[in-house]
């Protein structure tokens, strides 16, 4: 339905439970002149000079009577309803909880694929900085990342049958890591292995060290170990990072 103001001749469209409000009484909301909307109603579009189709698209609604103004700002701002209507979903219950669920999704695929983005170091990085590895300092290991700078094998120069290996390694990792267990293979002249010992942290740390502060990136650690000497027939070695 529309009324239309017989003081400045503008059209506005109205249906009944907005006129019911002020029983029919209404303020222009383009020269704020009141008038009695029912008296004035028309199911289509009132023709005229002063109504052409650019007057109904920017036609401003009729505003209720002064003792009623309130009630026709609550209707007012249901022309607003289609902009807000997403953040209004958002801000739901059901909005909420779908945010919250698609967060953990994301974080259990960062953590149950941690390993291999930790051998990426654009990845690592990033997600160090996001947080979502919650990991102390020193509790991740990728020994790959383990390089060895020096190495030599002599015999003990004060007790016999004792082999002294003394190496260091550095640690390239983007990412502070756990010290590494280092596995010595000694070989013979065919390259065979003749004797294997493995040394963890703490066989190599001095005593009293920290285990669960790790290795730093760019970090050398020195290390000095002790083997049984196996004889002539051992003619080198080989170590690995474990």
């Amino acid at each position: 339905m529309y009324t239309r103001c017989p003081h400045c001749k503008s059209v506005h469209p109205v249906d009944a439970a907005f006129l019911s409000h002020a029983h029919g009484s209404v303020r222009c909301g383009h020269c704020k002149q009141t008038f009695d909307a029912l008296n004035l109603l028309s199911d289509q579009w009132p023709t005229g000079k002063a109504h052409s189709s650019t007057k109904r698209v920017n036609v401003t609604p009729p505003v209720l009577g002064l003792n009623q103004a309130s009630s026709f700002s609550v209707n007012a701002s249901d022309d607003n309803e289609p902009a807000s209507g997403l953040g209004q979903k958002l801000l739901s219950p059901w909005g909420i909880s779908a945010l919250v669920l698609t967060l953990l999704t994301f974080a259990n695929l960062i953590w149950t694929f941690q390993d291999p983005m930790l051998h990426s170091p654009v990845l690592s990085s990033l997600v160090e900085k996001l947080g979502f590895l919650q990991q102390p300092k020193g509790t991740v290991k990728t020994p790959e990342h383990f390089q060895l700078v020096s190495r030599d094998m002599h015999t003990h120069p004060t007790r016999g049958g004792i082999l002294v290996l003394s190496l260091s390694f550095v640690n390239l990792a983007p990412h502070t890591q756990m010290l590494p267990a280092l596995e010595v293979t000694l070989l013979d002249v065919a390259n065979q292995p003749i004797a294997q010992r493995r040394f963890h942290p703490p066989d190599y740390l001095r005593v009293g060290a920290d285990l669960e502060s790790g290795l730093a990136t760019a970090v050398l650690m020195p290390v000095l170990l002790e083997l049984a000497d196996p004889g002539a027939q051992a003619a080198g070695f080989e170590i690995q990072f474990l």
